[in-house]
């Protein structure tokens, strides 16, 4: 019985031992997890802040790409304008060029229509002087031609004489 005894005070002991100990855990527990939350809070404010600095370097980061962007846009519309101008003056200076080929051109169409109009004016004078010449010269020997009749008409009565010797006409 007395082993019985023992067994049964050592059985006692175990478990008096064990609650304590358990309690001990429980307690180490208890703080354990007010640790872990106290240190989750910690590292939950520690991420919320990186993560406000993280979120403000990216906006500085953007703000900063966004003028780097807009300063290249300006570059490139300013390469542009000044392309499209020099272009311009390209396109300006051709189409001078060609209107001045153009307009010599013209201006010796204008000189071969001058010549041809001056040609035919000269022609047309000839031709004219020519036909003036040949119709005066027709009128002429009709006129002639009609003088020599009257003039035949008019000879034989003039030679028809009156009595007294005086001549008729």
């Amino acid at each position: 019985m007395k082993f019985l005894n023992q067994l049964g005070d050592a059985v006692k002991d175990v478990k008096e031992l064990a609650k304590s100990k358990a309690s001990v855990v429980k307690d180490l527990t208890a703080d354990a997890a007010q640790e872990v939350k106290v240190l989750a809070k910690e590292k939950v404010a520690d991420v919320k802040a990186k993560s406000a600095d993280a979120a403000q370097e990216v906006k500085v980061l953007v703000k900063e790409k966004t003028a780097d962007v807009k300063a290249k846009s300006a570059d490139a519309a300013h390469d542009v304008n000044e392309l499209v101008k020099a272009k311009s003056a390209d396109v300006a200076k051709d189409l001078e060029a060609t209107l001045k080929v153009k307009a010599e051109e013209l201006k010796q169409k204008a000189r071969e229509v001058k010549d041809i109009t001056a040609d035919a004016a000269k022609d047309i004078t000839e031709t004219v002087k020519e036909k003036s010449a040949g119709a005066a010269k027709d009128i002429r020997a009709k006129v002639a031609e009609k003088t020599e009749s009257k003039e035949n008409v008019e000879v034989p009565s003039e030679a028809v004489a009156t009595e007294g010797g005086e001549k008729t006409k």
